[in-house]
């Protein structure tokens, strides 16, 4: 694209200032990021003004800065937009592409795995097929615009991720990207206390078939078969992966080979499949069964999606392996939804190292919930005895120690215990806000001093 057809494309526009005939390369909203040819969208924040770094960005090589601060639009030296709301601005953008774009769009969404899920689907199709993939885990208002106003217009497919923190996002999400396919990886307990009960946070997460056409296709895990109403099965192709027979991709068996990795079978259209994963949650396995039946759907053989699946490595902070030391540290910081922890820990469990250790931090969102979820929590940890157990936060202070439960109410407390862990397999898992990323470092770094 040139500036003339991104300014074109910009909703709000009240005044412009550019050559028109410069290219643009990507949107970028961090000055420190800018290359040569990017476009820097400053968006006003609560704290700072992005505006305050105009100047920077052009410094550094943007083609265009969009802005809604007149005054910092007037002083600017350079290609700039001024706009009403720099995010509708943005929106616009990638509104624009979407409708110009002729590869197929996915969008992917559930109470648990979404991020992993995408990287699956775009590891399996990329084995033939060029994939534009959303960044991380931009799956809001923000992010998923910002996605689309940098989609790869020659890939032969989309994959985006949609998240939701109130009732009515997922909808607005899907009515603005359309996709043409769509998954919902599963119904749990994140986000509950934002929508009030399991059914509504089923009912925002099915929404997602809003902005599909009737030949669309929904994939859902089966687990979430309950969930659909004649609203859902009436708007567009429904597929199933599961363990269930009826489903469309179904999980025969899975095993856990001498490396740690899975090896699984899974039937698509009456035909078995073997694959490996490389992953220490088997819950991933059926993640990967939706990453199968989309690659088959596009086309893909046997060998291709086999390789697609191989090469799918764990994203940092959702059940990386990192050795320090002798000990293998499971980086799972990046969320804690209550199923994912239970799933987390019935893996741990299975594992073979002699010594297995769990620092569970505390969940998020589940606001009218936290009494019930954590006595759950609780009561699962004290029967796995071959697991010892560090809880850490506030919300684990009404809890008593047992013999392999340790209550943390504060992390200083959690490092005194984690300091003491010497040998063995440690799972690391908390909500995002909680930054337990935290205790890695701390691993490492006590791993360190008492090398010396």
């Amino acid at each position: 694209m040139n500036l003339r057809e991104t300014v074109n494309a910009l909703a709000g526009v009240i005044s412009a200032d550019t050559d028109g005939t410069s290219k643009v390369r990507r949107l970028v909203i961090d000055s420190r990021k800018v290359r040569k040819g990017d476009i820097f969208a400053a968006f006003p924040g609560e704290n700072v003004d992005g505006s305050l770094y105009a100047a920077e960005a052009v410094n550094r090589g943007a083609s265009l800065v969009i802005m809604e601060n007149r005054a910092a639009y007037d002083a600017l030296q350079g290609n700039k937009v001024l706009v009403r709301d720099v995010l509708a601005a943005v929106k616009g953008l990638g509104a624009y592409k979407l409708r110009k774009y002729n590869g197929t769009k996915i969008a992917v969404t559930g109470s648990m795995g979404k991020t992993s899920t995408k990287e699956l689907i775009s590891s399996v199709l990329s084995s033939r097929r060029r994939v534009y993939t959303a960044y991380g885990n931009y799956n809001n208002e923000l992010g998923v615009a910002i996605c689309a106003a940098n989609l790869n217009m020659r890939s032969t497919f989309a994959v985006f991720e949609f998240g939701t923190n109130s009732p009515g996002e997922i909808a607005e999400l899907s009515k603005y990207v359309k996709p043409e396919i769509a998954v919902v990886t599963g119904i749990g307990h994140a986000h509950i206390g934002r929508m009030g009960s399991i059914e509504k946070l089923a009912e925002e997460k099915l929404s997602i078939v809003d902005g599909m056409k009737k030949d669309s296709v929904l994939w859902v895990n089966d687990t979430c078969r309950k969930y659909l109403d004649d609203k859902v099965l009436g708007s567009v192709e429904v597929r199933y992966y599961g363990e269930d027979m009826n489903c469309d991709v179904i999980l025969a068996d899975a095993n856990r080979n001498n490396k740690g990795q899975f090896y699984f079978t899974a039937v698509h259209k009456g035909f078995p499949y073997c694959f490996i994963l490389d992953h220490v949650y088997s819950h991933f396995i059926t993640n990967s069964l939706v990453a199968i039946g989309i690659g088959f759907s596009a086309g893909l053989d046997y060998q291709d999606v086999m390789k697609g699946v191989l090469k799918f490595k764990p994203v940092k902070g959702r059940g990386a392996v990192k050795v320090i030391n002798g000990i293998r540290v499971i980086d799972d910081t990046y969320n804690a939804g209550f199923e994912s922890i239970i799933s987390a820990v019935e893996n741990l469990d299975e594992m073979p190292d002699e010594k297995r250790y769990a620092l569970i931090g505390e969940m998020g969102e589940i606001e009218g919930f936290e009494e019930m979820l954590y006595l759950r929590l609780y009561k699962e940890a004290k029967k796995r005895k071959d697991i010892n157990f560090i809880f850490a936060g506030q919300s684990y202070r009404k809890f008593q120690d047992t013999e392999n439960i340790s209550i943390a109410p504060t992390k200083e407390e959690a490092r005194e215990l984690v300091s003491g862990i010497s040998e063995g397999v440690v799972l690391i898992k908390a909500s995002r806000a909680k930054r337990f990323e935290e205790f890695i470092d701390f691993i490492e770094k006590e791993k360190k001093r008492s090398a010396v």
